[in-house]
């Protein structure tokens, strides 16, 4: 193998909802790019109107987003279950893959720029491990958009996994890991048994769980209003113009709050002319904020207890939990920890804002061979969501469950519920509810050119396949009618 090198690097991007990262592998470890203005992370915000040639990405975004935040958009990567929608910005509309396109190209290009002969030979792209297949595809799809070379897509938490065990691969033995992902629009708990010999690293999921709705934007929002609740604001009368901009400055204190408030007990808040001839000038407690918040802590507390019993484990099983994203530093988070897991079992020696793009870089290395020791590195994940059908009456009949190891496969039977049937379409869903209504579809699949015969009478054997990444295909077998294919399920 042979090492990454400047000019012509594998790189890793974590595509964030709040935050962006990109990495790449050196003899010396992963190293994070830095971003315009010096940083290290690029904030995941558009903006554009008329008078643009271009959308602006970034921190210039971000600071228009606050005088016209209906022109910007933050935290689309929760909306790429829904690649297709509209977003307007400006005149122009584009869909949640088109925008993370942008952010994509964005934080690459300037990389690009910044290192002359820069000539990368592919990117891998990080997603929470809770995405379902079509998230996985729209995200795989906004790189290739974004003109990337993708060799790959790696959940967020094996990609903190890596991270950790790249940095304590010398001194670890075999160990269980539980990876605490809480990011700005996602939360993602996964524990793995990470194994370490002579020849091989191996990280094995052994169970995951999450919620994709659960983030530190929740938190900003309930913050926001609990200061204005406190500063009493009046928006009696005001044009919805000065409302929509009094909301985002809103925002942008709570943002501001949290962070302080993660090292401080209490602090001032004050912002003039949040609306016309209106200020705010107020102290806010750290007790306050986590009151406020306490009801997606119970959601943490009940998730963590959800996955600890899938794994067959006790809490005393667990010897390492590694914090990943901006709002695991909230420590209240330390305290749910310690009282769920046990003391001084956090690891705090790789940072929680960029670990993800390095266990990325990590994995575009390896997948380049690049990674530059002899060691090989096995990652065994498992299936977030259950994936199966949607049956007439509306129930979901689940074909491969979840927490099954990848890649895995399963075939079922389905027929005809009509005579003379010619054509029969397939819905499927990942999700955990017994009924479609609660799931997410994630695509279709056609049949055509069946033999007309009663309801009922036609076997169609259909096998699903999940791989490493989620992704699904299908094999549609239906002998009387002459038909066999194999494709990739159309995740729409």
């Amino acid at each position: 193998m042979r090492f990454d090198n400047e000019k012509k690097p594998t790189l890793g991007i974590d595509l964030g909802t709040t935050y962006s990262a990109i990495a790449r592998w050196t003899e010396k470890g992963p190293k994070v790019y830095q971003t315009k203005g010096g940083d290290y992370t690029l904030p995941s915000v558009v903006y554009f109107d008329e008078r643009q040639e271009k959308p602006l990405v970034g921190n210039q975004a971000l600071k228009r987003a606050l005088i016209d935040p209906e022109n910007a958009i933050l935290g689309v990567k929760r909306m790429m279950d829904e690649g297709t929608q509209k977003i307007l910005l400006g005149d122009k509309e584009y869909t949640p893959i088109e925008i993370s396109s942008m952010i994509l190209r964005d934080i690459y290009e300037y990389a690009e720029k910044t290192t002359p002969g820069f000539d990368p030979t592919g990117v891998v792209v990080t997603v929470p491990y809770y995405f379902t297949a079509l998230q996985c595809t729209n995200t795989s799809e906004a790189a290739s958009m974004a003109g990337l070379n993708v060799l790959g897509i790696i959940q967020e938490p094996v990609a903190a996994a890596l991270a950790y065990g790249i940095h304590e691969e010398e001194t670890l033995n075999d160990e269980i890991i539980m990876v605490f992902d809480l990011g700005g629009g996602t939360f993602d708990l996964t524990i793995f048994r990470f194994t370490n010999s002579n020849e091989k690293l191996t990280f094995e999921v052994i169970a995951t769980g999450g919620d994709d709705r659960l983030g530190g934007l929740d938190f900003d929002k309930a913050l926001a209003e609990l200061i204005k609740e406190k500063s009493g604001l009046n928006f009696s009368g005001i044009s919805r113009e000065d409302e929509i901009k009094a909301n985002a400055l809103l925002m942008e204190a709570a943002k501001e709050t949290k962070e302080i408030l993660s090292y401080e007990e209490f602090t001032d808040i004050i912002k003039p002319n949040i609306l016309p001839g209106q200020h705010i000038e107020l102290e806010v407690e750290r007790s306050e904020f986590e009151d406020c918040i306490e009801s997606y802590f119970a959601k943490m507390d009940m998730i963590i207890d959800t996955v600890i019993e899938k794994s067959t484990l006790s809490k005393k099983d667990i010897d390492r939990v590694v914090k990943v994203g901006g709002s695991s530093r909230i420590p209240k988070i330390d305290e749910l920890l310690s009282q769920k897991i046990g003391n001084a079992k956090t690891y705090g020696n790789i940072d929680p804002d960029l670990c993800v793009a390095q266990g990325a870089s990590v994995y575009a290395a390896f997948l380049d061979e690049r990674i530059g020791w002899s060691k090989e590195i096995e990652i065994k994940t498992a299936t977030a969501h259950a994936l199966g059908v949607g049956l007439s009456d509306g129930r979901f009949s689940a074909l491969i469950p979840s927490n099954r190891r990848t890649p895995c496969e399963a075939t079922s039977v389905f027929t005809t519920n009509a005579d003379n049937c010619e054509e029969l379409d397939i819905d499927l869903y990942q999700g955990s509810s017994k009924f479609i209504k609660n799931n997410k579809r994630i695509g279709r699949i056609h049949i055509a050119g069946l033999r007309k015969c009663p309801a009922g009478e036609l076997d169609i054997h259909i096998t699903f396949r999940i791989n490493q990444q989620q992704s699904v295909s299908v094999t549609i077998v239906q002998k009387e009618s002459n038909i066999r294919k194999v494709e990739n399920v159309k995740l729409t």
